[in-house]
């Protein structure tokens, strides 16, 4: 982080952050799966559900133009602590086997199941999509809570979601094995309406 404050926002676009975020899912499945009891004790002693929440609430308000922060990899650093906190928590609640809480229940909808198939394409896809889009909407000097809803609500269900399952049945289910071929979105979704 000292390299991203030094240069002055110079290498932004690169998202150098993004390694440190890749770091804590690290951290969070290791955690999470750990047989060690340094880890084990860490991951029954922290209210990591709590925590999750107050990272994620941080975030929230470090994009606020309000507080002037609106910093890209502050909000970045804090969605990343909340999401391994999360992480934790619902591994802590499946290896317990403690009641599912909401969160988990709604990851591990037929909906929820059907999204992780084409996820990684998703993920690939979103930018090119939400970019240009959102570009046009600072163009119209619409509010920061307009742009957001209409990102948020609008553009990404409908255009990420339509054109990264069009890039995943193009570009990378062809790839995949006959075992991940096999479990199609169409499925996951089907039996959701049983």
């Amino acid at each position: 982080m000292k390299l991203v404050i030094l240069l002055h926002g110079f290498i932004d676009l690169a998202h150098p952050w993004y390694v440190g975020l890749f770091a804590l899912g690290m951290a969070a499945a290791d955690i999470g799966f750990s047989h060690k009891q340094s880890l084990m004790k860490m991951r029954n002693l922290l209210p990591w559900g709590w925590l999750a929440t107050i990272f994620f609430g941080v975030a929230l308000l470090a994009e606020s133009p309000k507080f002037g922060i609106a910093i890209m990899w502050i909000t970045d650093s804090f969605v990343g602590l909340a999401t391994a906190c999360l992480l934790i928590y619902c591994t802590n609640c499946v290896i317990d086997s403690k009641a599912t809480p909401l969160v988990l229940r709604v990851f591990q909808s037929p909906w929820a199941v059907a999204l992780g198939t084409f996820s990684y394409s998703l993920y690939l896809i979103h930018v090119v999509v939400m970019t240009p889009v959102n570009q046009y909407l600072h163009s119209l000097h619409l509010s920061h809570l307009q742009i957001n809803v209409i990102l948020y609500y609008v553009v990404s269900p409908l255009s990420s979601l339509l054109v990264a399952y069009s890039f995943y049945m193009v570009f990378e289910r062809p790839f995949m094995s006959n075992f991940l071929q096999k479990r199609k979105v169409k499925d996951a979704i089907i039996s959701s309406d049983r």
